[in-house]
């Protein structure tokens, strides 16, 4: 019999998740943390691996002082005209997308935002999980994040379970022509 996971689970699961994003995007030098609370993923990549970071949430949370590396911003992820000419090479979405009102606008503005063949990554919860039995939540099904991804013009989307099924996994790229892969 498998033991259901403690209610700590996901906290204690943060260093490990963090090591595997920042595995993930390895080759990426500016990424955009979208929802991105207090911004400790943002600092983490910034101090650890010396990546360019952006965090953006629309709450009211106080950021900590940012650093030569870091920028967290309140703003609306819908809206990323602020980045004006600035170059994404990843987009990362932790915890957060079934927490946006218009999650689909959100993922065509990731994809507006990154260059081309940039990588995004979108780490949620499935349905079923101890996240959705602890705060009584609504979450994406594999089907569904894999669904917004191609609408929002990604290309090569991959989604699956991670961390004893606890957590879903999706990536895409952008490509040049979204309409190609539809």
């Amino acid at each position: 019999m498998v033991e259901s996971p403690s209610p700590d689970f996901y906290e204690r699961l943060k260093p490990w998740l963090f090591s595997q994003i920042a595995q993930e995007l390895r080759s990426a030098y500016r990424i955009l943390d979208l929802g991105c609370g207090d911004c400790k993923l943002v600092r983490w990549l910034a101090e650890t691996y010396g990546k360019n970071t952006i965090g953006v949430d629309i709450s009211g949370l106080e950021f900590p002082p940012e650093g030569k590396r870091v920028n967290c911003i309140r703003a609306d992820a819908k809206s990323l005209d602020f980045l004006n000419e600035v170059t994404i090479d990843a987009v990362v979405l932790i915890w957060s997308l079934h927490e946006m009102d218009s999650p689909l606008v959100v993922l065509q503005e990731a994809r507006r935002v990154l260059r081309l063949l940039g990588e995004i990554l979108i780490v949620e919860f499935p349905p079923g999980s101890l996240a959705q039995s602890l705060w009584n939540e609504d979450y994406y099904s594999m089907g569904e994040l894999a669904n917004m991804l191609r609408k929002a013009g990604f290309w090569r989307s991959e989604v699956r379970l991670i961390a004893h099924r606890q957590l879903t996994w999706a990536k895409g790229f952008k490509v040049s022509h979204p309409e190609v892969i539809r």
